[in-house]
C-alpha cells in the first residue's frame, strides 16, 4: 500500500486563479466572497422578441469596497462577462469558465486599514478583452474575495434612451463564506 500520496485531479481542478483562492481560504480557514452584478453600457432597441440582458437604455454600475479593519488585507477580484459588448457569451447552456479567464480579468490589490476603492464601468472595461467596434451592453459578475470581511456596495444608474428620467439604486452586497474542501 502506498504511503506517500500526492494530490490527484479528484482533489479539484488546478488553475492559477483557483490556487490563489485556495491560498486565501487556507490562510484564514475560509474566505469572504462577494458577487456583484455589473451592468454597463448602452442597450439599443431591437426588432426582436428577445433583447439580451436589459430594456433599451443607458446603464452604469459603480462598486465600492472598503476595509473596515485595522489591518491591511489582500483582495482578489475577477470579472466574468455574461454579455460582453452586446454579445451574449454565457446564456444557458453556455457558462463562464474560471480556467479561461485572461490575466487582465483578474486583479490582486492590498487594501490598507480603513481604506476604500471603487470599480466602475471604465475599470470593468479595462479588465475585459478589448472592444472591437462600438461598445454595447456589458453584463458581468465581479467577484471579490478577501481573508477578512469587507464593506461592499454597488450603485446602479439607468436612464431610458429618450433621456427622460433617471433611476439610481444602491445595494449592499452581503458576504458569503468560501471554504475549499469538505468535511473529512
Amino acid at each position: 500500500m502506498a504511503t506517500n500520496q500526492t494530490h490527484s485531479s479528484a482533489d479539484g481542478p488546478t488553475h492559477p486563479l483557483l490556487e490563489k483562492l485556495r491560498e486565501i481560504s487556507a490562510a484564514a480557514e475560509g474566505a469572504f466572497a462577494y458577487s456583484v452584478k455589473i451592468v454597463c453600457g448602452k442597450q439599443t432597441g431591437a426588432n426582436c422578441c428577445c433583447v439580451a440582458g436589459t430594456r433599451p437604455g443607458l446603464y452604469a454600475t459603480e462598486v465600492n469596497i472598503q476595509n473596515l479593519n485595522f489591518a491591511p488585507t489582500g483582495v482578489l477580484k475577477f470579472v466574468q462577462p455574461l454579455i460582453n459588448l452586446g454579445a451574449v457569451v454565457a446564456r444557458e447552456p453556455n457558462l463562464t469558465d474560471l480556467t479561461t479567464l485572461t490575466k487582465r480579468q483578474v486583479e490582486e490589490i492590498i487594501l490598507p486599514p480603513l481604506a476604500a476603492t471603487m470599480d466602475d464601468c471604465c475599470r470593468i472595461a479595462e479588465m475585459l478583452p478589448p472592444p472591437s467596434g462600438e461598445p454595447g451592453l456589458t453584463i458581468a459578475i465581479l467577484s471579490i474575495v478577501s481573508q477578512v470581511e469587507l464593506s461592499v456596495s454597488a450603485v446602479y444608474t439607468a436612464n431610458p434612451l429618450s433621456g427622460d428620467g433617471i433611476s439610481i439604486d444602491v445595494e449592499y452586497i452581503p458576504s458569503r463564506r468560501m471554504v475549499f474542501g469538505g468535511p473529512g
